[in-house]
């Protein structure tokens, strides 16, 4: 049934992979989208509106740095955007994704080099900067609770949430059945609001994006109902379709397109390190406070911006352990990675395309 309703709103008009993996695709997205909860960020205070800022010029300065990347190489404009935040702050599932929708020779290769450097920098990189910073600085502990307040990151959100969830069994129907079906209207309505976008305003944008932004809108509306969302349950239904379908798309990686970039893949994943530890550095650490809360949110910032963040988080737990807790770091950096990025990733590269397909 699913199949057909995407057949009916026209899912091979917005260029999307063939199906199944067009379906994995929106419903990996619209897990995304359910987890941007904008009241929850609005509440997280100065240190979240950091990192969000971070992210922002992180994402902006990628992609300028690809667009000139691309260039230099005699290389189409567009593929810039993959060796740009598409690949370092979106991470595998972004890149494969823009990928499917941008008919550029490459794109699919050089995305995935991209974010398979990035993870490897990200990890060999954030650590030592940040230790750097902690040179000379005190590391005495904090308080026992600030450690529980650090380690309970995931929950802590929503324990204070008067919107959070109330969670069931692990396999209750009464979980599961609503984010589900959230996923289901999302996917189903993706294709229909992309023709109508494309008809009623002009916009041509990819159906991912569009089941993104509904998938953020539905969340938001549930929040503000005192109806939230199950998250953990539809985070757990969306990785199982991105590896999924990226095991799909990893089958169809044309490995001689993927050696002649290699060059550009190089060049991008230095330059992209160097772009993002200077953010980390001049905004993250200096806007903390130049201490020890500030570098253990730079250590994560470097380690997600252009790695993913599990590699944030875990780089983030190992200045902890050796230098002490940073509560306040952990809990700006968790909030503000988890519900941004993605979004704010998504429209700008939109809006890059755009400006590009007008001659930009």
């Amino acid at each position: 049934m699913l199949l057909t309703l995407l057949r009916a709103g026209g899912v091979a008009d917005v260029r999307l992979a063939p199906e199944p993996r067009g379906v994995l695709l929106l419903v990996f997205f619209a897990s995304l989208g359910f987890g941007a909860h904008l009241g929850r960020l609005a509440k997280a205070g100065k240190g979240a509106l950091v990192i969000c800022l971070a992210v922002l010029l992180a994402i902006v300065a990628q992609n300028a740095a690809g667009l000139l990347l691309a260039r230099a190489f005699g290389q189409p404009a567009a593929l810039g955007l993959f060796v740009g935040s598409a690949a370092y702050i979106g991470g595998h599932g972004t890149a494969t994704a823009w990928a499917s929708a941008v008919p550029v020779a490459g794109a699919l290769e050089v995305g995935l080099g991209g974010a398979t450097l990035g993870l490897v920098l990200g990890s060999l990189l954030a650590g030592p900067v940040a230790a750097w910073l902690m040179r000379g600085q005190a590391t005495s502990a904090t308080h026992p609770a600030s450690a529980a307040q650090a380690g309970g990151q995931h929950t802590m959100p929503d324990a204070h949430d008067a919107a959070a969830p109330v969670r069931g069994a692990p396999f209750s129907s009464d979980r599961w059945l609503p984010p589900l079906l959230g996923l289901l209207v999302c996917v189903a309505a993706g294709p229909g609001l992309t023709a109508w976008l494309g008809q009623a305003a002009g916009w041509q944008v990819p159906t991912f994006l569009v089941v993104l932004l509904a998938a953020v809108a539905l969340t938001n509306a549930a929040d503000l109902l005192r109806r939230p969302f199950d998250t953990q349950a539809s985070d757990l239904v969306g990785t199982v379709a991105l590896r999924v379908f990226l095991a799909m798309a990893m089958l169809t990686l044309d490995w001689a397109e993927l050696a002649e970039h290699l060059p550009l893949l190089l060049s991008g994943a230095l330059v992209q390190a160097a772009i993002t530890s200077a953010i980390g550095i001049g905004l993250v650490y200096v806007l903390f406070g130049r201490g020890h809360e500030g570098a253990v949110a730079c250590g994560g910032f470097i380690g997600f911006g252009i790695g993913a963040m599990p590699i944030g988080l875990a780089v983030m737990r190992r200045l902890q352990t050796a230098y002490g807790d940073a509560p306040r770091a952990m809990l700006a950096f968790t909030l503000a990675a988890s519900l941004f990025p993605d979004t704010a990733n998504a429209l700008v590269i939109a809006a890059l395309l755009r400006w590009l397909g007008a001659g930009g």
